[in-house]
């Protein structure tokens, strides 16, 4: 269902866990103004943009999902090259996104395309530096960096082998953020080559379900390990770039969860006694967990 907000009373209305309805204004780039108060969103976009969000943080690590361009009055529409008056912006069932990983850079828009097909979007455009994704009704997926259209599917077209991720498995031992000491590592997923590591100690940034080698340490500055050469006996949790104060949001951020019955659990593994989760006790975990040493229960 699109529903119809303002912008000036409704643009910090939180829509979901990683967006808000301010996200979605129609704003002219050209000149950074607001073209109406007005702006329509359908519910299941926002559903869809949650199952990207989640798909490309498992693979990638991802900190957002900018959305560049959203919901477009009718006028700037038509002002645009190539603008449509019925397209799906005006619609409120468009947008166009970058998706900007922990480690600082934004995931190529190839690889966006092909996620997004994954999770189940029937309107997807490449636009190189970004990617246009829409939840109309009929499948349409094109490249507008060279007016293409009728693609049957982003991987052929871009050459990219499918990569073998469930984002429900949760059968992998370690999880993103764990941190692990290691003896040996992998120059990728997949290989069978086993190097010695020039450091013994890195942060689980990447987990490929099903893989030989399933963790990524260090966003690929280390390498890729397995169960077999990771020698924990005490596995830390480790959000580092966190910047805010509360503890639940630090560990939503890198897939922890972050009920009070698991952190009743934390407490005792790290020494808090008689936890209440008062906000002393959480700040000492989340001090503990910013510095990588908040031991996971």
């Amino acid at each position: 269902m699109v529903k119809e907000y303002s912008y000036k009373s409704d643009k910090d209305k939180v829509l979901s866990k990683h967006f808000k309805v301010g996200e979605f204004a129609s704003i002219d780039n050209r000149n950074d103004k607001l073209t109406t108060d007005k702006i329509l969103i359908d519910d299941n976009l926002v559903i869809m943009l949650e199952k990207l969000y989640d798909y490309l943080d498992n693979l990638y690590g991802i900190k957002s999902i900018l959305i560049t361009s959203g919901y477009r009055s009718l006028d700037f529409e038509t002002s645009l090259v190539g603008g449509v008056a019925n397209g799906q912006h005006p619609k409120g069932t468009a947008v166009d996104i970058i998706a900007n990983k922990k480690s600082g850079d934004s995931v190529d828009s190839k690889l966006v395309c092909c996620a997004a097909e994954t999770v189940g979007f029937n309107g997807i455009g490449y636009g190189g530096n970004y990617t246009h994704i829409d939840v109309r009704s009929n499948k349409s997926y094109f490249d507008e960096t060279n007016g293409k259209t009728g693609i049957s599917s982003f991987y052929s077209y871009f050459n990219i082998i499918k990569p073998n991720n469930n984002t429900n498995n949760t059968s992998s031992k370690y999880k993103v953020g764990d941190i692990v000491n290691i003896n040996g590592v992998y120059i990728s997923s997949d290989s069978n080559e086993k190097l010695t590591p020039r450091v013994t100690k890195g942060t689980i940034t990447k987990v490929v379900s099903n893989a030989k080698n399933p963790y990524l340490l260090n966003d690929g500055n280390i390498g890729w390990v397995n169960d077999s050469v990771i020698t924990n006996n005490v596995i830390y949790l480790s959000n580092a770039s966190y910047k805010g104060t509360s503890l639940v949001d630090a560990l939503n951020e890198i897939k922890v969860d972050s009920s009070y019955a698991y952190r009743s659990k934390l407490a005792i593994k790290n020494n808090i006694s008689n936890y209440k989760g008062t906000g002393e006790q959480n700040i000492v975990m989340l001090n503990l967990l910013k510095k990588g040493k908040l031991i996971k229960a």
